[in-house]
This record gives C-alpha cells, structure tokens and sequence, in this order.
C-alpha cells in the first residue's frame, strides 16, 4: 500500500517523537521525565508518587492489596520431645539391657523383631539389603534326639548369603562334616556362636530342637 507524503511525514514525526520520549524517560532525571510525558499523556505519576494499581472493573482496591489471614485450622496436639537414644559404655551393660533367652543369653532374634535394633545389611555404603530366607535346613547326627534346624531366616536378617556360602558352609546339605567338637573350636558355626552369638555349651535346644520338648 503506497502512503502520500503526507501520510510518510506524519509517520516519521511519530516515531521520532517516541523515540525522543522514550530516551528522556529512560535516562533523565525523574522531574525532567515527569514533565516531559505528562504534555503527552495523562495520568502520570508525580516524582515519588505511587503507581496507581490496576483494577477489574467491580474488583475493589483492597482485593489484591491486603492478603485474606488464612483460615484456623484443627488444633494439634503438642509433639512430643524424641525418645533419648540408649547409650552403652560396656558390653555387658547392652546385654543387661535386652531380652533373654531361656538360658539367659541375648535374644537377638527378639531384639530384631521388638524393633530394638536395626541392622544394617553390611558396613560399606553400597552393600544392598536383602529379604530374609525363610528356608529350614535339616540335618541328622544319627541321634534322633540331636537332629538339628538350621533356620535361615533367623540368620539372614543378620547376614547375607556370601557371609557363610561357600567359605564356612558348601551349599548341598550334609557335605559338611559337621561336629560339635569343630564348632567348639571355632569351625562352622563356631564363627559366630560363643563370640557374638549365644554359646553353644549353653543353648542346646535351640538348635537340637527336639531337647526343647526332651526337657518338658
């Protein structure tokens, strides 16, 4: 579309009037500028003078200004302080401490399972946990009254598998000669039992299981 000349000088005028406003609103004094485009336009703020806010038609002025208090909530009830952490100089004031079994050694099956104690999976970092085994090894002495149960579950929430497979124990049943007189000397279950775990001099029953109902 052709524009007369006109028409291009009036073009010309406007952009350069607003080329010039702009430039004195941007970098003159804040008078310079209030004069300047209050011969322009209407409504300008004075020098230090509040913008005026904008409004929806029907919005009242103190809708966006003054923030509505939030609304009362439920009454809680006060939290409780944590439960202080037991703490133990010696051994044997942490053994003093946890449940017993029927020859008075720790139960640490049943510290585990009262939520007492919470073992981790290993000492390094990146050691992955691993679910309990509920698997029950049977093994024969020869001596019905002496048959032993292994259970895994009890162990593998202490240890996982490559604690005891296959460096200590193979992992077919029976292929390990097994005797008391090697446990006693710290083979095979002796690794644990009598150092961390329960004894063997003292807690017959709970691997010969059958001596439990022996002894009622």
């Amino acid at each position: 579309m052709r524009r007369s000349p006109l028409q291009r000088l009036l073009l010309c005028g406007a952009l350069l009037a607003a080329f010039w406003i702009g430039g004195l609103s941007l970098g003159c004094a804040p008078e310079t500028r209030y004069r300047v485009l209050s011969t322009v336009f209407d409504g300008v703020p004075q020098p230090g003078e509040e913008r005026a806010e904008r409004r929806r038609p029907g919005q009242p002025a103190s809708a966006r200004l003054v923030p509505e208090p939030p609304a009362p909530g439920p009454a809680t009830a006060p939290v409780p302080p944590p439960e202080p952490l037991l703490t133990f100089e010696t051994f044997q004031s942490l053994a003093a401490a946890f449940p017993k079994d029927a020859a008075m050694n720790v139960d640490w099956v049943a510290a585990i399972e009262t939520g007492l104690i919470h073992p981790r999976p290993g000492i390094g970092r990146q050691v992955q946990d691993i679910p309990p085994l509920p698997l029950d090894v049977h093994l024969d002495p020869g001596i019905p009254i002496f048959a032993v149960v292994f259970p895994h579950e009890a162990h593998t929430r202490w240890l996982r598998c490559d604690n005891c497979h296959p460096a200590i124990f193979q992992m077919r049943a029976g292929a390990d000669t097994i005797t008391m007189s090697a446990i006693f000397q710290g083979e095979f279950c002796g690794r644990c039992h009598g150092k961390v775990a329960f004894a063997p001099e003292t807690g017959c029953p709970r691997c010969h299981v059958r001596l439990q109902s022996a002894g009622q």
